[in-house]
């Protein structure tokens, strides 16, 4: 627990007060009629505000006392042209990091010695082909990279190969679900959990 010493407008935690007042005993949790006595009061977060993390930042503001609880207050502040220019190419590079490892894991794929078809090499090279184009994509890095052929995330869904992802039997139903493989392998008309 963090406290607010009104005198020196100073924060100071549970443990130090204990520490700075060692010949004292004190109710844990402190209770206010002991803060008081100290002349600290509760610090409370205020809730944080609503921001754009890309372009703004949520810094400490000042404490203010209301009702004999000191809040701990947050102000929005812009982000400087450069902090937001790094963070996009660190963000660039990380996407086109794990592209290049999804292009790796699937070199074995087209290499004329794979054991796959002429049409499942054919998906797998449309598969590539999707990734190394990524970052020429609008809203590069801020969407999904394709998913992959062998990617399979659940036994019963299939590949659509044109859009690059694994699509359920079911269609999913609005708002938060998951999917749940067991529960459609038993009668193939529930896999959606809500």
């Amino acid at each position: 627990m963090i406290y607010y010493n009104t005198a020196t407008s100073n924060t100071i935690s549970q443990r130090q007060v204990l520490k700075d007042n060692p010949n004292t005993s004190f109710p844990v949790p402190l209770t206010d009629s002991a803060l008081a006595g100290l002349g600290l009061l509760r610090l409370v977060n205020d809730p944080h505000p609503d921001f754009d993390e890309n372009t703004q930042a949520v810094i400490d503001g000042p404490i203010e006392v209301r009702d004999g609880v000191a809040y701990q207050t947050y102000t929005v502040i812009a982000r400087s042209a450069d902090a937001i220019a790094n963070d996009l190419a660190n963000k660039k590079a990380n996407i086109r990091v794990q592209r290049n490892g999804r292009l790796a894991e699937t070199d074995w794929a087209i290499l004329p010695d794979s054991p796959l078809s002429a049409e499942d090499k054919t998906v797998y090279q449309n598969y590539r082909a999707a990734l190394r184009d990524v970052p020429a994509q609008e809203g590069f890095p801020n969407n999904a990279l394709p998913e992959g052929p062998d990617q399979q995330p659940y036994e019963s869904w299939s590949y659509d190969s044109t859009n690059f992802v694994w699509n359920a039997p079911l269609p999913k139903p609005e708002g938060e679900a998951y999917w749940d493989e067991d529960a459609y392998q038993a009668d193939n008309t529930t896999g959606w959990i809500i």
